[in-house]
């Protein structure tokens, strides 16, 4: 995953990974993070910054995967506040984590 950031250890990190492993997509059955999403997880006294990125900077889902993120994350223990910045990084097929890309082949998307 190509992803940056912090963590001052108030939040497990895992715990915020695993949230955000249970967002998918909501036009493809992939998770957020094994599509390349996810650009950037900083995590400082409660507070959950997320950077994301989307499939094309037409894609029709950005406010539902906002929601469904911050859903997620405001779930794990510890979290007080998100924010989700949106990156404006080129996505491309090769953001896509191995088990993605079985996950997409296995409903021939790839």
């Amino acid at each position: 995953m190509s992803t940056t950031g912090r963590c001052d250890g108030t939040v497990a990190r895992a715990a915020v990974w695993a949230a955000l492993d249970g967002v998918e997509d909501p036009e493809l059955p992939v998770a957020i993070t094994d599509l390349g999403l996810v650009r950037r997880l900083d995590i400082a006294h409660g507070h959950v910054r997320v950077g994301l990125t989307y499939t094309s900077l037409a894609c029709p889902c950005t406010e539902m995967i906002r929601d469904d993120v911050a859903a997620a994350l405001a779930a794990v223990p510890g979290v007080t506040a998100v924010t989700i910045d949106e990156v404006l990084e080129p996505w491309s097929r090769a953001d896509i984590t191995p088990r993605g890309r079985e996950l997409l082949r296995a409903v021939a998307v790839v």
